[in-house]
């Protein structure tokens, strides 16, 4: 039995029970230890991707980054309380709206006070601090809203994490076990069709168990989770193999090494950061998750 095995075994029969028992009783302040947790792996996940360009000599201001994402997440965890205050009442997928936009303009806003000699390397600089903001800093804020804007908390975060983590661990499974037809993406050269596949496979069981499992969530139709879960398993691919790019790119096998045995931040959690966006606007308009009672 290989080391990458027993890890998977253990989050699966540790890691998952545990997470169910947290989420059951450890969910107070609209799940507010788990936004801390997003909001710990997004600052994380961002100081890892700042040093992924820094392998190719664009450095970035990693301070300030961290700072505008965790206010972009902050804002959103705390929308619910003051978006209705607001002069124009706003939701909080309109503010998460309006602070991707503003953060957007803030992480680039300081370039335009550069120095004569920072001239000829400023456009990947841009570049860099924008990708870098919207990778980890609105993504993960997008991790936050699942967990605390919807006006069900904790059902949609369960229907996320199975349909993330079900693609993953069928990839795996049937990828071990059937992958043959290995190299058809450059950027990841170990992956397989079958596991492709089979990762697609396990999104859709995960959408098909949510539909039984979960009642109260507001499934008008079962079509339409099939589809919600199909798209979330492919964006955790195409999210994995984004990650997979920008490893190579800059020459690493990992984006770190703070996770033993399993790389950096950014290399367990770079599927959620992709996904959760789609998933928030599939489940917003197929009206998904109403209010109780």
């Amino acid at each position: 039995m290989t080391k990458n095995t027993i890890q998977r075994l253990l989050v699966f029969f540790l890691g998952v029970p545990l997470f169910i028992l947290f989420e059951l009783y450890a969910s107070f302040g609209r799940n507010l230890l788990i936004v801390l947790a997003a909001m710990g792996i997004q600052q994380g996940a961002l100081y890892e991707t700042a040093g992924l360009f820094e392998k190719k000599g664009i450095k970035l201001n990693r301070s300030y980054l961290a700072v505008l994402a965790l206010l972009s997440s902050a804002l959103v965890y705390l929308s619910p309380l003051f978006g209705s205050r607001l002069p124009s009442e706003k939701s909080p997928l309109e503010i998460l709206l309006i602070v991707s936009l503003l953060g957007g303009l803030a992480a680039i806003a300081p370039f335009a006070f550069s120095n004569k000699d920072q001239l000829d390397a400023l456009l990947p600089r841009i570049a860099a601090a924008l990708f870098s903001y919207f990778y980890c800093g609105v993504f993960g804020a997008c991790l936050v809203y699942i967990g605390s804007c919807f006006s069900q908390h904790s059902t949609p975060l369960f229907i996320f994490l199975l349909m993330t983590s079900g693609n993953d661990s069928m990839a795996w499974l049937v990828g071990v076990t059937l992958g043959r037809k290995r190299g058809i993406v450059a950027v990841s050269p170990n992956k397989s069709l079958a596991g492709f596949i089979g990762g697609l496979l396990g999104s859709l069981i995960a959408a098909l168990i949510s539909y039984f499992l979960f009642p109260q969530a507001g499934f008008t139709s079962l079509a339409l989770l099939l589809f919600t879960g199909l798209c979330v398993g492919l964006t955790v691919i195409v999210g994995d193999l984004v990650e997979s790019a920008l490893k190579r790119s800059a020459g690493v096998k990992d984006s770190s090494s703070f996770i033993p045995g399993r790389g950096g931040i950014l290399d367990s959690f770079d599927s959620l950061f992709f996904s959760a966006p789609l998933f928030i606007a599939l489940a917003s308009i197929w009206g998904f998750f109403p209010p109780l009672g």
